[in-house]
């Protein structure tokens, strides 16, 4: 009985196999996760599918991307409290949330901590760019 539960689980595949498929999955990106930037090396080519995985998959986070996130303040300027956000501003809060945890998933953390940002989407997005382009110098 032992076995057949084993059986049930095993695989023939390889560890170079797996290796190698997690690879793949980690370079293109499934649909339940974005491509990973693996070196900074790669980015020319992951910008690209990072850029289609978004859109396809969370545009309003992406437009977050396109246009920097503020948060909003009340008619005296303060910035509101969760608690006080209409729909709409909670809609574009979690696009806003969505964009920043999708940037942390895909860039490998060795990357990530050495980006100068103030905490935005578009501020990782933009140092991450800097970076590149330091990187190709």
């Amino acid at each position: 009985m032992d076995t057949e539960f084993y059986n049930a689980f095993a695989t023939s595949s390889s560890p170079d196999a797996i290796a190698q498929a997690m690879n793949l999955e980690n370079e293109t990106g499934t649909t339940q996760k974005p491509p990973r930037l693996m070196s900074i090396e790669e980015y020319y080519g992951w910008k690209d599918r990072f850029e289609n995985w978004v859109q396809a998959n969370h545009l309003r986070s992406w437009e977050c991307i396109l246009k920097k996130y503020v948060l909003p303040r009340t008619e005296l300027q303060v910035i509101k409290q969760l608690s006080e956000f209409t729909d709409q501003e909670r809609v574009m809060y979690k696009a806003e949330k969505m964009m920043i945890s999708l940037l942390q998933q895909a860039i490998k953390e060795d990357i990530f901590i050495l980006l100068q940002h103030d905490k935005t989407a578009k501020s990782i997005w933009d140092a991450l760019k800097v970076k590149f382009e330091e990187a190709r110098t």
